[in-house]
């Protein structure tokens, strides 16, 4: 009997090409890892690409990179994923990913919530309260974790809840971690409702000053983001195997991004913190661990 998960031998060129581009983008993506089932590593890795192309197409750095033309290429990728869906023909990469929303019955909602946040980060900069900023984060964090948890077979909602609540934390970690990089291209995501209720200005943040009310701000961060992270943890106890120690060992990476970030305060204006390898290994075994 032939497994449900192996790749046939017309799309094993989509899925290789789908593989080289989360190997080469490997830190970008944690649960694309060796932790993953050998047996669906290229479904993880059609999903990994699928959202790392969307996401160069957003991206506003290089020549000719307008709104419109960002909004054009991800209206492309759009259709060609529709295209794939239709058995028609597509880049490699959505072949495959298609193939892969099929084998595992993963509802088209999902990676089109991802695109559609890509397109509202091309046109939005500026968030005004966290339920906009939570929304956004629905649409760009949430279905990437859904879509891993269905990959392997978990199907539960309860589970799917959980899993939203260590993906919205992990995109607001993101946030905070980057918000050096973000604040020099104009971009703020921390939300206005909140900036302004720590007695911070535009200013104060574009100009990325490390004031006293810049860390509050960020104080009030971490506490929001430490708590809303935290309710998810129990996902981890309830799964087994291999994805029990990917979900753990994603959870303990952005626990200790969030820490770093909670150390530096408004500093993390300026300065954007980050893993070392010797971390990186450290935390894998962490995640080994009992």
């Amino acid at each position: 009997m032939i497994s449900p998960h192996r790749v046939p031998d017309t799309l094993s060129g989509a899925y290789d090409e789908a593989q080289r581009m989360a190997r080469a983008h490997y830190e970008n993506f944690p649960v694309a890892s060796l932790l993953v089932e050998k047996r669906l590593r290229p479904h993880v890795a059609a999903l990994y690409a699928f959202a790392r192309v969307a996401d160069d197409y957003a991206d506003e750095d290089g020549p000719g990179r307008t709104p419109r033309s960002r909004l054009r290429d991800l209206a492309a990728w759009e259709n060609g994923l529709r295209s794939a869906l239709k058995d028609r023909p597509a880049p490699p990469i959505l072949t495959a990913f298609a193939h892969t929303l099929r084998t595992f019955q993963i509802p088209p909602k999902l990676p089109l919530d991802l695109l559609k946040a890509f397109r509202m980060d091309v046109a939005i900069h500026r968030w005004s309260t966290w339920e906009r900023l939570l929304d956004y984060c629905r649409h760009s964090a949430n279905p990437v974790g859904r879509m891993v948890l269905l990959i392997h077979g978990v199907r539960d909602e309860k589970l799917h809840s959980l899993s939203d609540h260590i993906c919205s934390g992990l995109q607001l970690i993101n946030f905070w971690q980057d918000s050096s990089v973000d604040l020099a291209r104009g971009r703020i995501y921390y939300p206005r409702s909140e900036w302004r209720r720590a007695g911070v200005t535009e200013k104060d943040l574009l100009e990325r000053r490390p004031t006293e009310e810049a860390g509050r701000l960020v104080a009030s961060m971490v506490a929001f983001t430490q708590d809303y992270y935290s309710r998810g943890r129990p996902l981890i106890d309830a799964l087994t195997g291999r994805l029990r120690l990917e979900i753990k060992a994603t959870v303990l990476g952005g626990q200790g991004l969030l820490d770093r970030i909670r150390d530096l305060g408004p500093g993390v204006l300026e300065r954007r913190p980050a893993w070392s390898a010797a971390g990186k290994a450290a935390l894998l075994v962490k995640a080994l661990l009992p």
